[in-house]
């Protein structure tokens, strides 16, 4: 217990009011990007023309030794596969290759599913029968979690486990179990994750509603899904008392935007009620997590509210229900503006990319993965056009002043958040060559006329909310705050103008700040795009 309240108090001590991060929470959001993995054995089903064209798809099921089908796995529909472990063969399996290419991307984490909907687990689990130790695999000796630790140590990456414990359709379905065997089986399997393969960074829990329907299908009736929450997040902090807990419960609020305090929970928490609203007023710190993009497409053109595919299927399609062809995969030029849309807006890419039956990656989809990579490295680690670390002072024009080389596509902030999240609008101009008047790069939000007061001389923009692109197609607005980082996008083209100096001005502080207290700036700077999809006109 001393270990997971220390875990609570804030690096620094502040004479604010404003809620302090702690150092989980800190290093949490310098991951920036990670990966999920759905990799497991509804990556080897191979169903039927009749599950895929039937007029009812998602009725039966099976669980019977030498029966290959079923027609219980819809993926995102809410069905939960229970398939005959035999079909688990992936008889290339390198998860080391995994690794390489995840690091080439950029990811700092990544979260495998350890054990999905079906309760298939990816380790020999005393808990159940149901897993690699039943398969002819390896003679039933595999044991995947142990080789992906290992690998993911070796290579510097951290650990998250998908073994949402709320739901295991073996045990509900097949093994007859009831609520209290339910809860004791899943919180013994999440223990043998914490103890018996090192360190986990985090573990991904799904279900916003404490207390979801019942649903026999996944959970025994009776379930009381708000006391197993409750139960598996006080073991969590017993036995591993830093490790994270996401989205919906815990460590991490999953709001949208770069502003990071709420009301409730308290990080670290076991309370399972949820995340409050943001609010400027908000007496805890939660950094946000934003998914990104599933790699692999379908016909539905992978929106973001509904991704096509989590694990890897070359037959599916939208609903896994049509029998549809798989259409490919995303490209390194969608990865980079993923990469500008979430981390670019103070939130975390977090990216679904799914080896195939294999055992291994697609190697169209490690090829992209190193390109992506190389554009993200190439244009917003290795190059700048100016910089500026570390610089503090009041809310006012000028806070931050970098001196520029040449033209650039991005301007980059980022905050010391150890010092708690302080600026609550702000603006970018820029200076050209023998002038010494300052004119609009990055104009403020504005979201009313009430809003228009500002530190920055007497300039007014208008009660319209101006603005502007954070992404290179202009659909994501941006908002008020900085966070973590901000990546926006010039108002003008630099190519056609000699700017020597670029200023960042803080407009306001966000409320929960006393007046007159200063801001931090951890990084401001300016960089050109290159990235191998464009011409050298184009990206320098």
């Amino acid at each position: 217990m001393a270990v997971a309240m220390a875990l609570l108090a804030p690096l620094l001590a502040s004479s604010t009011t404003l809620p302090l991060p702690n150092a989980r929470q800190l290093e949490w959001m310098d991951l920036e990007t990670i990966q999920f993995m759905h990799w497991s054995i509804p990556t080897f089903w191979k169903p039927s023309d009749q599950f895929l064209r039937g007029a009812n798809p998602t009725v039966g099921g099976n669980c019977q030794p030498k029966v290959t089908g079923t027609s219980n796995d819809s993926q995102t529909e809410g069905y939960w596969p229970c398939l005959n472990p035999e079909i688990f063969q992936p008889r290339q399996l390198d998860v080391d290759s995994w690794m390489e290419a995840a690091a080439a991307l950029g990811m700092k984490e990544i979260c495998l599913t350890a054990k999905h909907f079906g309760g298939f687990t990816l380790w020999p689990s005393a808990y159940t029968p149901y897993g690699v130790k039943a398969t002819s695999w390896m003679d039933g000796k595999g044991d995947v979690v142990r080789q992906f630790a290992d690998a993911a140590n070796r290579w510097g990456i951290k650990i998250c486990y998908y073994c949402n414990p709320r739901d295991d359709g073996y045990l509900a379905k097949w093994g007859k179990v009831g609520p209290a065997e339910f809860e004791a089986k899943q919180l013994g399997m999440l223990t043998e994750l914490m103890q018996n393969y090192g360190p986990v960074n985090r573990f991904w829990f799904d279900g916003g509603a404490a207390d979801p329907p019942p649903n026999p299908v996944s959970r025994p009736n009776g379930t009381n899904c708000s006391a197993l929450y409750e139960h598996a997040f006080a073991l969590i902090r017993e036995v591993s008392p830093a490790t994270l807990i996401s989205p919906y419960h815990g460590d991490i609020c999953g709001a949208t935007g770069s502003l990071y305090t709420s009301s409730a929970p308290q990080p670290n928490s076991t309370d399972p009620q949820g995340c409050s609203a943001p609010s400027e007023l908000g007496q805890y710190f939660h950094p946000s997590e934003m998914h990104g993009i599933t790699m692999q497409e379908g016909p539905d053109g992978n929106t973001d509210s509904r991704p096509t595919y989590w694990f890897w299927h070359k037959w599916a399609c939208a609903g896994n229900i049509t029998g549809c062809p798989w259409v490919g995969h995303a490209n390194a030029s969608r990865i980079f503006e993923g990469y500008i849309a979430t981390v670019g807006h103070g939130g975390v890419l977090n990216m679904n990319i799914a080896p195939t039956a294999s055992g291994r990656l697609n190697q169209s989809v490690v090829d992209v993965m190193h390109e992506a990579g190389k554009a993200i490295n190439d244009t917003f680690r290795l190059n700048d056009a100016g910089s500026v670390e570390h610089v503090s002072g009041a809310c006012s024009e000028g806070v931050a002043v970098v001196n520029t080389r040449g033209s650039f596509d991005y301007i980059v902030t980022m905050e010391d958040l150890s010092k708690g999240q302080r600026i609550g609008n702000y603006s970018i101009d820029f200076r050209r060559k023998g002038r010494a008047t300052w004119e609009v790069l990055v104009p403020p939000v504005q979201l009313s006329a009430s809003s228009t007061q500002s530190a920055v001389g007497s300039s007014d923009f208008g009660a319209e909310r101006m603005r502007a692109a954070d992404r290179p197609d202009g659909s994501d607005p941006r908002d008020q705050y900085i966070g973590h980082k901000r990546i926006d996008v010039p108002i003008v083209n630099t190519a056609e103008i000699d700017i020597v100096q670029v200023r960042l001005n803080c407009i306001r502080l966000i409320e929960a700040v006393p007046p007159g207290e200063p801001v931090f700036v951890r990084k401001f700077s300016v960089h050109k795009k290159r990235v191998p999809w464009e011409s050298d006109a184009t990206s320098g």
